[in-house]
Protein backbone atom coordinates (compact mmCIF):
# COMPACT_ATOMS: atom_id res chain seq x y z
CA UNK A 1 0.00 0.00 0.00
CA UNK A 2 1.29 4.03 -1.05
CA UNK A 3 1.38 6.10 1.74
CA UNK A 4 -0.10 9.64 1.32
CA UNK A 5 -0.37 12.49 4.50
CA UNK A 6 -3.70 14.04 2.51
CA UNK A 7 -5.89 11.77 -0.16
CA UNK A 8 -8.18 14.65 -2.31
CA UNK A 9 -10.83 12.97 -3.66
CA UNK A 10 -11.84 14.93 -7.22
CA UNK A 11 -9.92 17.02 -9.85
CA UNK A 12 -12.43 19.37 -10.40
CA UNK A 13 -11.92 22.93 -9.00
CA UNK A 14 -12.81 22.39 -5.17
CA UNK A 15 -10.21 19.26 -5.14
CA UNK A 16 -7.29 20.95 -7.55
CA UNK A 17 -7.47 24.18 -5.75
CA UNK A 18 -7.41 22.41 -2.25
CA UNK A 19 -4.44 20.33 -3.83
CA UNK A 20 -2.75 23.61 -5.34
CA UNK A 21 -2.85 25.42 -1.38
CA UNK A 22 -1.92 22.15 0.74
CA UNK A 23 1.07 21.67 -1.80
CA UNK A 24 1.90 24.98 -1.74
CA UNK A 25 1.87 25.14 2.57
CA UNK A 26 4.26 21.99 2.75
CA UNK A 27 1.79 19.63 3.99
CA UNK A 28 3.25 16.39 3.08
CA UNK A 29 2.61 13.61 0.94
CA UNK A 30 -0.97 15.24 -1.39
CA UNK A 31 -2.47 12.95 -3.48
CA UNK A 32 -5.76 13.69 -5.96
CA UNK A 33 -7.39 11.27 -7.02
CA UNK A 34 -9.56 11.96 -10.30
CA UNK A 35 -12.05 9.55 -11.58
CA UNK A 36 -11.81 10.79 -15.05
CA UNK A 37 -8.84 10.55 -17.59
CA UNK A 38 -9.41 14.11 -17.98
CA UNK A 39 -9.82 16.87 -15.23
CA UNK A 40 -12.80 18.95 -15.45
CA UNK A 41 -15.27 16.59 -17.55
CA UNK A 42 -18.07 17.15 -15.70
CA UNK A 43 -19.44 20.60 -13.47
CA UNK A 44 -16.22 22.29 -14.10
CA UNK A 45 -15.36 22.22 -17.56
CA UNK A 46 -19.05 22.61 -18.85
CA UNK A 47 -20.13 25.57 -16.70
CA UNK A 48 -20.57 29.34 -18.45
CA UNK A 49 -17.51 30.81 -16.89
CA UNK A 50 -18.59 33.47 -15.04
CA UNK A 51 -16.47 35.53 -13.01
CA UNK A 52 -19.82 36.62 -10.92
CA UNK A 53 -19.59 38.65 -7.26
CA UNK A 54 -22.85 40.47 -7.25
CA UNK A 55 -23.59 37.56 -4.62
CA UNK A 56 -26.41 37.70 -1.68
CA UNK A 57 -24.54 36.06 1.10
CA UNK A 58 -22.15 38.28 1.98
CA UNK A 59 -19.79 35.38 3.13
CA UNK A 60 -19.59 33.81 -0.09
CA UNK A 61 -19.47 37.25 -1.68
CA UNK A 62 -16.31 37.54 -0.08
CA UNK A 63 -14.90 34.62 -1.38
CA UNK A 64 -15.63 35.60 -4.89
CA UNK A 65 -14.12 38.41 -4.61
CA UNK A 66 -10.91 37.15 -3.38
CA UNK A 67 -11.26 34.11 -6.36
CA UNK A 68 -11.55 36.94 -8.80
CA UNK A 69 -8.72 38.61 -7.69
CA UNK A 70 -6.61 35.84 -7.97
CA UNK A 71 -7.84 35.01 -11.07
CA UNK A 72 -7.37 38.36 -12.62
CA UNK A 73 -3.62 38.69 -11.06
CA UNK A 74 -1.37 35.48 -9.99
CA UNK A 75 -3.63 32.86 -12.46
CA UNK A 76 -2.99 34.75 -15.59
CA UNK A 77 0.93 34.66 -14.00
CA UNK A 78 1.16 31.67 -13.41
CA UNK A 79 -0.85 30.73 -17.20
CA UNK A 80 1.49 32.43 -18.98
CA UNK A 81 -1.61 34.55 -20.25
CA UNK A 82 -4.77 36.43 -19.95
CA UNK A 83 -7.36 33.70 -18.57
CA UNK A 84 -9.80 36.65 -17.49
CA UNK A 85 -11.94 38.60 -20.23
CA UNK A 86 -13.42 41.94 -18.33
CA UNK A 87 -17.02 42.39 -18.97
CA UNK A 88 -19.10 43.56 -16.31
CA UNK A 89 -21.95 42.37 -15.16
CA UNK A 90 -25.36 42.95 -14.63
CA UNK A 91 -28.40 41.34 -12.48
CA UNK A 92 -31.47 42.78 -13.44
CA UNK A 93 -34.65 43.35 -11.77
CA UNK A 94 -38.74 44.09 -13.08
CA UNK A 95 -40.47 43.36 -9.82
CA UNK A 96 -40.11 46.45 -7.22
CA UNK A 97 -39.23 44.10 -3.76
CA UNK A 98 -36.51 42.68 -5.85
CA UNK A 99 -35.35 46.33 -7.15
CA UNK A 100 -35.22 47.28 -3.82
CA UNK A 101 -33.24 44.41 -2.59
CA UNK A 102 -30.47 44.75 -5.37
CA UNK A 103 -30.34 48.49 -5.10
CA UNK A 104 -29.80 48.07 -1.27
CA UNK A 105 -26.95 45.51 -2.06
CA UNK A 106 -25.41 47.97 -4.49
CA UNK A 107 -25.77 50.97 -2.54
CA UNK A 108 -23.72 48.76 0.58
CA UNK A 109 -21.67 46.91 -1.52
CA UNK A 110 -20.13 50.24 -3.32
CA UNK A 111 -16.62 50.10 -2.14
CA UNK A 112 -16.57 46.92 -3.83
CA UNK A 113 -17.13 47.97 -6.93
CA UNK A 114 -20.71 47.43 -7.17
CA UNK A 115 -23.48 50.40 -8.84
CA UNK A 116 -27.67 50.60 -8.90
CA UNK A 117 -28.36 51.16 -12.84
CA UNK A 118 -31.65 52.77 -14.47
CA UNK A 119 -33.48 50.73 -16.98
CA UNK A 120 -32.14 53.66 -19.32
CA UNK A 121 -28.69 52.99 -18.38
CA UNK A 122 -28.60 49.32 -19.36
CA UNK A 123 -30.54 49.92 -22.37
CA UNK A 124 -27.92 51.90 -23.40
CA UNK A 125 -25.10 49.33 -22.48
CA UNK A 126 -27.28 46.37 -24.17
CA UNK A 127 -29.69 48.13 -26.55
CA UNK A 128 -31.40 44.20 -26.89
CA UNK A 129 -32.78 44.83 -23.73
CA UNK A 130 -35.17 47.58 -24.88
CA UNK A 131 -38.41 45.87 -24.38
CA UNK A 132 -38.09 44.43 -21.52
CA UNK A 133 -39.69 45.87 -18.46
CA UNK A 134 -36.32 46.43 -16.34
CA UNK A 135 -36.41 48.73 -13.21
CA UNK A 136 -33.47 48.69 -13.07
CA UNK A 137 -30.13 46.15 -12.09
CA UNK A 138 -26.82 46.00 -10.34
CA UNK A 139 -23.82 47.11 -12.04
CA UNK A 140 -20.62 45.11 -11.57
CA UNK A 141 -17.19 46.53 -13.21
CA UNK A 142 -15.32 43.88 -11.96
CA UNK A 143 -16.97 40.66 -13.32
CA UNK A 144 -15.95 38.99 -16.39
CA UNK A 145 -15.80 35.48 -18.55
CA UNK A 146 -12.96 33.18 -17.22
CA UNK A 147 -11.51 30.73 -19.34
CA UNK A 148 -12.20 28.05 -17.02
CA UNK A 149 -9.42 25.56 -18.63
CA UNK A 150 -6.76 27.39 -17.75
CA UNK A 151 -7.89 28.04 -14.23
CA UNK A 152 -8.09 24.15 -13.49
CA UNK A 153 -4.84 23.65 -15.28
CA UNK A 154 -3.20 26.23 -12.72
CA UNK A 155 -4.38 24.80 -9.70
CA UNK A 156 -2.86 21.40 -11.31
CA UNK A 157 -0.05 22.16 -12.70
CA UNK A 158 0.40 24.26 -9.13
CA UNK A 159 -0.02 21.41 -7.46
CA UNK A 160 2.52 18.42 -9.03
CA UNK A 161 5.15 21.44 -9.22
CA UNK A 162 5.33 21.40 -5.45
CA UNK A 163 5.02 18.11 -5.19
CA UNK A 164 1.66 16.85 -5.38
CA UNK A 165 0.41 13.56 -7.09
CA UNK A 166 -2.55 13.59 -9.52
CA UNK A 167 -3.88 10.51 -10.86
CA UNK A 168 -6.55 10.13 -13.32
CA UNK A 169 -8.42 7.15 -14.15
CA UNK A 170 -8.38 6.23 -10.23
CA UNK A 171 -12.12 6.30 -9.05
CA UNK A 172 -12.11 5.22 -5.21
CA UNK A 173 -13.92 1.95 -4.61
CA UNK A 174 -13.64 1.64 -0.91
CA UNK A 175 -12.37 3.74 2.36
CA UNK A 176 -10.99 1.64 5.20
CA UNK A 177 -12.15 3.61 8.63
CA UNK A 178 -10.35 2.49 12.30
CA UNK A 179 -11.96 3.98 15.35
CA UNK A 180 -13.89 6.24 13.48
CA UNK A 181 -11.07 7.59 11.71
CA UNK A 182 -9.76 7.34 7.84
CA UNK A 183 -6.76 5.16 7.49
CA UNK A 184 -6.95 4.17 3.51
CA UNK A 185 -8.62 4.96 -0.15
CA UNK A 186 -8.44 2.79 -2.52
CA UNK A 187 -8.65 3.36 -6.13
CA UNK A 188 -9.17 1.60 -9.11
CA UNK A 189 -5.53 0.74 -9.67
CA UNK A 190 -3.75 1.59 -6.05
CA UNK A 191 -4.64 1.89 -2.41
CA UNK A 192 -3.08 4.77 -0.05
CA UNK A 193 -3.10 5.06 3.66
CA UNK A 194 -3.39 8.53 4.90
CA UNK A 195 -4.47 10.84 7.69
CA UNK A 196 -6.84 12.88 5.82
CA UNK A 197 -9.16 11.99 3.14
CA UNK A 198 -10.60 15.15 1.58
CA UNK A 199 -14.18 14.72 -0.12
CA UNK A 200 -14.16 16.83 -3.30
CA UNK A 201 -16.09 14.51 -5.64
CA UNK A 202 -18.66 17.17 -6.61
CA UNK A 203 -21.74 15.75 -8.19
CA UNK A 204 -20.47 12.32 -6.27
CA UNK A 205 -19.63 13.16 -2.99
CA UNK A 206 -22.44 11.70 -1.61
CA UNK A 207 -21.14 8.52 -2.55
CA UNK A 208 -17.81 9.14 -1.63
CA UNK A 209 -19.58 9.97 2.16
CA UNK A 210 -21.29 6.47 2.34
CA UNK A 211 -18.09 4.97 1.04
CA UNK A 212 -16.60 6.40 4.48
CA UNK A 213 -19.98 5.35 6.18
CA UNK A 214 -21.17 8.88 7.63
CA UNK A 215 -24.64 9.91 6.76
CA UNK A 216 -24.79 13.43 8.86
CA UNK A 217 -26.39 15.51 5.97
CA UNK A 218 -27.48 14.64 2.34
CA UNK A 219 -25.96 16.39 -0.92
CA UNK A 220 -28.58 17.01 -4.11
CA UNK A 221 -27.01 16.69 -7.64
CA UNK A 222 -28.69 19.12 -9.74
CA UNK A 223 -29.08 19.29 -13.80
CA UNK A 224 -28.34 22.92 -15.56
CA UNK A 225 -28.53 23.80 -19.03
CA UNK A 226 -26.21 25.87 -21.13
CA UNK A 227 -27.31 26.64 -24.51
CA UNK A 228 -25.68 28.25 -27.37
CA UNK A 229 -28.30 30.31 -29.59
CA UNK A 230 -28.16 33.06 -32.34
CA UNK A 231 -30.74 35.55 -32.12
CA UNK A 232 -31.97 38.62 -34.76
CA UNK A 233 -30.27 41.23 -33.44
CA UNK A 234 -26.32 41.43 -34.10
CA UNK A 235 -24.46 40.22 -31.03
CA UNK A 236 -21.80 43.05 -29.83
CA UNK A 237 -18.86 41.08 -27.79
CA UNK A 238 -18.33 43.53 -25.01
CA UNK A 239 -21.94 43.35 -23.72
CA UNK A 240 -21.59 42.22 -20.04
CA UNK A 241 -23.24 38.80 -19.19
CA UNK A 242 -27.18 39.71 -17.96
CA UNK A 243 -28.91 37.39 -15.05
CA UNK A 244 -32.50 38.02 -14.69
CA UNK A 245 -32.93 37.88 -10.88
CA UNK A 246 -36.86 38.17 -10.85
CA UNK A 247 -37.40 35.39 -14.15
CA UNK A 248 -34.03 33.59 -13.26
CA UNK A 249 -32.64 33.30 -16.67
CA UNK A 250 -28.90 34.69 -17.89
CA UNK A 251 -27.02 35.48 -21.36
CA UNK A 252 -23.80 36.68 -22.23
CA UNK A 253 -22.06 37.06 -25.42
CA UNK A 254 -20.25 34.26 -27.02
CA UNK A 255 -18.51 35.19 -30.20
CA UNK A 256 -21.20 35.81 -32.57
CA UNK A 257 -23.47 34.12 -30.43
CA UNK A 258 -24.63 34.03 -27.28
CA UNK A 259 -24.73 31.49 -23.95
CA UNK A 260 -28.19 31.00 -22.35
CA UNK A 261 -29.52 29.49 -19.61
CA UNK A 262 -32.98 28.74 -18.31
CA UNK A 263 -31.75 28.12 -14.68
CA UNK A 264 -33.05 24.71 -14.33
CA UNK A 265 -32.27 22.85 -11.08
CA UNK A 266 -33.81 19.49 -11.74
CA UNK A 267 -32.54 17.02 -8.83
CA UNK A 268 -30.42 14.14 -10.50
CA UNK A 269 -28.84 11.28 -9.69
CA UNK A 270 -24.88 11.31 -9.73
CA UNK A 271 -24.51 10.28 -13.43
CA UNK A 272 -23.28 12.24 -16.38
CA UNK A 273 -26.41 13.67 -17.11
CA UNK A 274 -27.93 14.13 -21.47
CA UNK A 275 -29.39 17.15 -22.98
CA UNK A 276 -33.36 17.79 -22.21
CA UNK A 277 -35.53 18.85 -24.57
CA UNK A 278 -38.12 20.62 -22.19
CA UNK A 279 -35.29 22.43 -21.47
CA UNK A 280 -35.06 24.70 -24.62
CA UNK A 281 -39.12 25.06 -23.82
CA UNK A 282 -38.26 26.40 -20.84
CA UNK A 283 -35.85 28.76 -21.92
CA UNK A 284 -37.85 30.14 -24.52
CA UNK A 285 -40.51 30.87 -21.79
CA UNK A 286 -38.47 32.39 -20.22
CA UNK A 287 -36.78 34.59 -22.32
CA UNK A 288 -40.21 36.09 -23.48
CA UNK A 289 -40.86 37.18 -19.87
CA UNK A 290 -37.54 38.55 -19.34
CA UNK A 291 -35.81 39.50 -22.24
CA UNK A 292 -38.65 39.70 -25.50
CA UNK A 293 -35.98 40.32 -28.13
CA UNK A 294 -34.30 37.31 -27.33
CA UNK A 295 -37.60 35.16 -27.55
CA UNK A 296 -36.90 34.26 -31.13
CA UNK A 297 -33.16 32.59 -30.62
CA UNK A 298 -31.96 30.05 -32.59
CA UNK A 299 -30.51 27.37 -30.50
CA UNK A 300 -27.28 25.94 -32.04
CA UNK A 301 -26.09 23.39 -29.70
CA UNK A 302 -26.79 22.62 -25.91
CA UNK A 303 -25.67 20.90 -22.88
CA UNK A 304 -25.90 19.63 -19.47
CA UNK A 305 -24.13 19.42 -15.96
CA UNK A 306 -24.53 18.64 -12.50
CA UNK A 307 -24.44 21.17 -9.63
CA UNK A 308 -24.41 19.92 -6.18
CA UNK A 309 -26.07 21.24 -3.19
CA UNK A 310 -26.30 20.68 0.84
CA UNK A 311 -29.51 21.10 2.60
CA UNK A 312 -29.63 24.54 3.09
CA UNK A 313 -28.04 25.44 0.03
CA UNK A 314 -24.52 26.68 1.55
CA UNK A 315 -20.81 25.73 0.86
CA UNK A 316 -19.42 22.80 3.34
CA UNK A 317 -15.93 23.57 3.98
CA UNK A 318 -14.13 21.26 6.75
CA UNK A 319 -14.11 18.41 8.92
CA UNK A 320 -16.65 15.55 9.16
CA UNK A 321 -18.32 16.07 13.11
CA UNK A 322 -18.60 12.05 13.08
CA UNK A 323 -15.56 10.44 10.83
CA UNK A 324 -11.91 11.82 12.13
CA UNK A 325 -9.80 12.60 8.82
CA UNK A 326 -12.79 13.06 6.44
CA UNK A 327 -12.96 17.06 5.12
CA UNK A 328 -15.77 18.50 3.17
CA UNK A 329 -15.37 20.80 0.35
CA UNK A 330 -18.72 20.43 -1.33
CA UNK A 331 -21.76 22.12 -1.97
CA UNK A 332 -20.31 24.52 -4.17
CA UNK A 333 -23.47 25.31 -6.49
CA UNK A 334 -22.68 27.25 -9.02
CA UNK A 335 -20.07 29.23 -7.21
CA UNK A 336 -17.22 26.89 -7.46
CA UNK A 337 -15.35 28.48 -9.75
CA UNK A 338 -15.18 31.73 -8.96
CA UNK A 339 -14.60 31.21 -5.58
CA UNK A 340 -12.17 28.43 -6.07
CA UNK A 341 -9.02 29.83 -4.24
CA UNK A 342 -10.64 31.42 -1.66
CA UNK A 343 -12.61 27.86 -0.90
CA UNK A 344 -8.95 25.98 -1.53
CA UNK A 345 -7.26 28.10 1.14
CA UNK A 346 -10.26 27.60 3.31
CA UNK A 347 -10.32 23.51 2.90
CA UNK A 348 -6.00 23.48 3.33
CA UNK A 349 -6.51 25.46 6.36
CA UNK A 350 -8.84 22.83 7.66
CA UNK A 351 -6.76 19.79 7.06
CA UNK A 352 -4.02 21.62 8.31
CA UNK A 353 -6.08 22.03 11.83
CA UNK A 354 -6.05 25.92 11.74
CA UNK A 355 -8.72 27.87 13.45
CA UNK A 356 -9.76 30.20 10.10
CA UNK A 357 -13.14 32.25 11.61
CA UNK A 358 -14.27 31.85 8.16
CA UNK A 359 -14.58 27.86 8.29
CA UNK A 360 -17.23 28.33 10.77
CA UNK A 361 -20.20 29.75 8.36
CA UNK A 362 -19.71 26.74 6.31
CA UNK A 363 -18.38 23.79 8.73
CA UNK A 364 -20.54 20.37 8.47
CA UNK A 365 -21.15 20.87 11.92
CA UNK A 366 -24.39 22.93 11.25
CA UNK A 367 -26.07 19.72 10.39
CA UNK A 368 -25.72 17.83 13.79
CA UNK A 369 -28.42 17.14 15.57
CA UNK A 370 -29.21 19.50 18.60
CA UNK A 371 -29.56 18.32 22.44
CA UNK A 372 -32.73 18.42 22.25
CA UNK A 373 -32.98 15.69 19.42
CA UNK A 374 -34.54 18.83 17.13
CA UNK A 375 -31.88 19.82 13.77
CA UNK A 376 -29.95 22.80 12.51
CA UNK A 377 -31.52 25.04 9.92
CA UNK A 378 -32.48 22.83 7.16
CA UNK A 379 -30.64 19.96 7.69
CA UNK A 380 -31.22 16.18 8.23
CA UNK A 381 -29.65 13.31 9.50
CA UNK A 382 -30.65 9.56 7.59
Amino acid sequence: MNTADVVIVGGGFAGAATAFHLARRGAGKIVLLEREAIPGKHASGRNAALGFTSIDEPEVAALAREGLAFIRGEASELAGHVIFRPSGSLLVASAHETAARLRAQAEAQRDQGLAWWSADEIVAAVPVLRDARLLGGVWSAGDGVVDIHALLQVYLHGARAAGAVVRYRAAVTAVDCHGERVVAVHSTNESWSCGALVNAAGAWAGQVARLVGTRSFELEPRRRHLFLGRPRAAVDRNWPFVWHADVDTYFRPEADALLLSPCDATPHPPVEPVTDEEAKLLLAEKLAAAFPQLADVNIVSGWACLRTFAPDEQFVIGPDPEVAGLFWVAGLGGHGMTTSYAVGRLAAAAVLGENAGELAHFSPCRFLERRDGSVTSAAFRQ
